[in-house]
């Protein structure tokens, strides 16, 4: 019988042992994590910061207003997931190319990976006002692709290139 109490006895101090010892390593488990993500959301900042920093040199290296631009700006993205910093250009410009009492213009869209200089997508769109005989308003799409797929409008343009800017 005193065997039996003695087992029981070391059983159940182990057993607290082992609940303290548990206890314990899960508590510096949940340290680690927290520290790791905190290292992790400091080298996505940097990254992040870096690609903004990257893509405001690249734009200016590449990208100059003249006297028919009305709208050139950009915004840039860093894409963890790929880790690459992504670039999309807007640019609004007088078309040369309108009618004799009327006006045309175009908007460029074209988005671009900023280390690589690689053209992932570019949308293009005329628009054309005439005012005689009557007013009229033409809007065409001449170029429409992101990532190797053809679109037709301005709001797929954007859904395809959505991955790449918002992730």
């Amino acid at each position: 019988m005193k065997t039996w109490a003695g087992i029981l006895i070391c059983c159940a101090l182990l057993c607290g042992c082992e609940a303290d010892r548990l206890s314990k390593l899960k508590k510096e488990n949940a340290d680690l994590k927290s520290k790791v993500e905190k290292q992790d959301a400091a080298v996505d900042y940097d990254l992040q910061a870096r690609c903004s920093k990257d893509a405001r040199a690249w734009f200016n290296e590449n990208w100059l207003r003249d006297k028919d631009t009305f709208i050139l700006d950009y915004t840039n993205h860093y894409d963890a997931k790929l880790n690459k910093c992504f670039i999309l250009v807007e640019y609004h410009y007088n078309s040369a190319f309108h009618p004799l009492n009327g006006s045309a213009w175009t908007n460029d869209l074209v988005l671009t990976d900023v280390h690589e200089n690689a053209k992932y997508a570019k949308f293009a769109e005329r628009h054309v006002t005439n005012m005689e005989p009557t007013i009229s308003v033409v809007n065409e799409v001449i170029t429409c692709e992101a990532v190797g797929k053809k679109c037709n409008t301005n709001d797929e343009f954007y859904k395809l290139i959505g991955p790449y800017m918002n992730d």
